[in-house]
């Protein structure tokens, strides 16, 4: 199942992606036939719901799958794709979770620009990326440039918790995730580095796409098969194979559960692969009027435009 907040003639909705289509979770569910009164209406709802729901939403899905849409449904409670927004999935209710220093390219080139040498972190290094900086497909990046003058992107898988759990053994950690989506960590590099600290630097607004979509677990049982594709004005950056993953969402989670409780609808967003603009020789900021892509394969593509405040 690929699932998606969406935006359509100002209203906002819950939907299915099939194909080039978008299909409103609650509509197309009773047009299959179905009594939808028992999901919710909206996605951190449906996954805070557990199985149950999500066992009845990948029902629809796979019946509304099976067979062509119901032409006369088009508009009502389905779009093509090219006629809706696809918003941010949701709104956790904590600070994401981010993985530093997780694919061993990234820190390579990345590292000999410090200069620093390229060593494994001998845990998973996590830090935190504000909620204010999420946004949706095909919204601006609005940087000040009073605060950073050098915007960096990285495209990184992000993994949705579906079950809440604390002290997770590696070997259970698959059994709390709900899905993917993809995340662009865009970074203020000069915010990171100079308070030796990431927080302020990763957590500008607007520094933090997610979307476009939610691809369940049941949709994409081996994530290390994916590619994550970053693109800048049409330039190919990043492209790399998440199978390259250093430390792998099993201990992620559960290195992240050790002593902390977990809940549905956090999100770990994994680390990035090399190509970035600090990896560069001379290193290469994002500009106003720059536009990004961020890809990871089978779940779908996040566009952002880079805009400087103040300027149109």
């Amino acid at each position: 199942m690929r699932i998606a907040t969406y935006t359509v003639d100002g209203h906002q909705g819950v939907g299915l992606v099939i194909g080039e289509a978008v299909v409103d979770l609650h509509g197309g569910a009773e047009a299959a036939g179905h009594d939808a009164a028992s999901l919710p209406g909206d996605m951190l709802s449906i996954i805070q719901a557990g199985d149950d729901a999500w066992a009845l939403a990948e029902a629809f899905d796979e019946q509304l799958d099976s067979s062509p849409l119901d032409g006369s449904g088009q508009g009502t409670w389905w779009w093509p794709t090219s006629d809706i927004k696809f918003d941010a999935p949701f709104l956790p209710t904590k600070n994401m979770w981010v993985v530093g220093a997780n694919y061993y390219g990234h820190m390579a080139a990345g590292f000999a620009r410090i200069p620093r040498p390229a060593v494994v972190p001998p845990v998973p290094e996590f830090f935190c990326k504000g909620l204010p900086s999420i946004v949706g497909d095909q919204e601006d990046i609005v940087y000040d440039k009073r605060a950073t003058v050098t915007v960096d992107y990285e495209c990184e898988l992000a993994v949705v918790i579906g079950k809440k759990g604390k002290d997770i053994p590696a070997s259970e950690a698959e059994d709390y995730v709900f899905g993917y989506t993809v995340c662009n960590d865009v970074s203020a590099r000069e915010l990171q580095l100079g308070h030796q600290q990431y927080f302020r630097g990763k957590s500008q607004d607007m520094f933090g796409p997610l979307g476009p979509l939610v691809a369940t677990r049941r949709h994409i049982p081996n994530p290390y098969r994916l590619r994550i594709k970053q693109r800048v004005n049409g330039e190919l950056r990043q492209d790399t194979s998440i199978g390259e993953m250093l430390y792998k969402i099993n201990e992620l989670i559960a290195v992240l559960s050790q002593g902390m409780t977990i809940e549905p609808g956090d999100i770990i967003v994994t680390g990035t692969v090399e190509g970035t603009g600090f990896e560069q020789l001379p290193q290469t900021w994002l500009q106003h009027g720059d536009k990004l892509a961020a890809e990871i394969t089978d779940i779908g593509v996040v566009h952002n435009t880079i805009k400087m405040a103040g300027i149109q």
